[in-house]
């Protein structure tokens, strides 16, 4: 009797169920960060720990994007998708079940399940990438996938304020494990299976990468690597910070702060697959990322300086500005990597520009919790992280004025 064999998915098919992984990575990434007014209560944490908490789990994706980047050049998305995903699902339940209340415990879990994250966000983006390289809809592709990003932190922002208070800590938690490994398994199942002669590029590519192919990789990713390191921590002050604001500087209820940060997200849902489309008309991905850095700065600075007495359905338009600044440019980075890398690169080249992302959260984070606590105020930490994304706009010019020298 002749085994079966099922019908291979088409590409949109794949993309569809990559936009849900996506989904639950998001919802299990930033959902800690939402989650940060209930670890906060639970563990007895003041704002200061807070930053170093959160800025703990993207010092373990530091760590772990490199190998998951060398990782996936060398055994494929598909063998990642199924080892990441169960990695994913025991830490996480781990997480859950011992969930302890003193803090150097809960920074080494907190720690571990940022060591298995990259993996997880990079096998979806490779896949993508690859999949649709060339394609006259590549940004589009490109976008929708990455949109799932801020779409999960609606939905996490939107659901998990709510599920902490009729459940519990731990339940949410377990919620997340499931959701995230399970549909990061799934991915994998899906994806075809590379042959052989596919394979033994791949592996020999990933096993002679050595220290001087490394610097030349970082030389020539330059510029985007200082994107990201300048525009990452705006996505996690947003997600971590500014629920706390909301309810510690205008007094709003964390049932309704949730809401407003998903309004945000929706901004950046938007923005980001807006921006994939424009790309594919032809406009220049460091100009797209320059007008999106520059309504993040807009944005931060009305937030910052804002006064107290501000009707709340003002700060929604502030918000929705945000959204689409701080996290609606994303998509344009990983369009632009995809552009100026081989497939054979592509997953060592992701993981870089994520490390460069994560180093600078990592850095930021607990400095905007000390700003916090020596000003006695969130408006100075709000225009630190202005001054950065002016920073940043900065580096985005030069790429601008690159690619017009060679496309006049």
């Amino acid at each position: 009797m002749k085994r079966m064999r099922l019908k291979p998915l088409k590409p949109s098919q794949i993309l569809i169920i990559a936009f849900i992984d996506q989904l639950a990575i998001t919802m299990s990434q930033q959902g800690l960060s939402i989650l940060s007014e209930a670890f906060k209560n639970y563990a007895h944490l003041g704002v200061t720990q807070m930053g170093i908490l959160f800025a703990t789990v993207a010092l373990g994706a530091v760590v772990g994007m490199i190998p998951a980047g060398l990782a996936l050049d060398r055994y494929g998305v598909k063998t990642i998708a199924f080892v990441s995903g169960a990695s994913i699902l025991i830490i996480m339940l781990l997480l859950a079940a011992l969930l302890p209340k003193t803090f150097v415990p809960l920074i080494v879990l907190l720690a571990l399940v940022g060591f298995f994250l990259p993996a997880l966000f990079l096998t979806g983006a490779t896949a993508i990438t690859k999949m649709y390289a060339g394609s006259p809809n590549e940004g589009m592709a490109i976008g929708l996938r990455q949109a799932a990003t801020p779409l999960g932190g609606i939905l996490a922002a939107s659901l998990f304020p709510l599920l902490v208070k009729s459940w519990s800590l731990q339940l949410v938690l377990v919620l997340i494990a499931l959701s995230a490994g399970g549909w990061t398994m799934l991915f994998g199942g899906v994806l075809k299976a590379p042959s052989k002669r596919a394979k033994q590029p791949a592996r020999s590519a990933a096993h002679s990468m050595n220290v001087p192919q490394l610097k030349r990789q970082l030389i020539f990713l330059k510029n985007p690597l200082l994107v990201s390191f300048l525009l990452s921590p705006g996505q996690y002050a947003l997600l971590t910070y500014a629920i706390l604001d909301l309810h510690d500087r205008w007094h709003i209820h964390m049932t309704i702060a949730g809401p407003i940060i998903a309004l945000a997200l929706l901004g950046g849902f938007i923005a980001r697959i807006y921006l994939g489309k424009l790309s594919d008309h032809g406009i220049a991905i460091p100009r797209l990322l320059m007008w999106t850095a520059a309504l993040g700065l807009l944005s931060l600075i009305l937030w910052a300086l804002v006064p107290s007495v501000t009707p709340e359905w003002m700060l929604l338009f502030i918000f929705i500005g945000l959204g689409a600044g701080l996290d609606g440019w994303n998509a344009l980075l990983t369009n632009w990597v995809a552009q100026i890398t081989t497939e054979k690169e592509r997953g060592m080249a992701l993981g870089l520009i994520g490390m460069s992302g994560f180093i600078g959260i990592v850095l930021f984070l607990p400095l905007f919790g000390l700003m916090i606590r020596i000003f006695s105020s969130y408006r100075p930490a709000w225009l630190l992280l202005a001054l950065i994304y002016f920073l940043g706009i900065g580096v985005i010019r030069q790429s601008v004025s690159k690619t017009v020298e060679i496309h006049p």
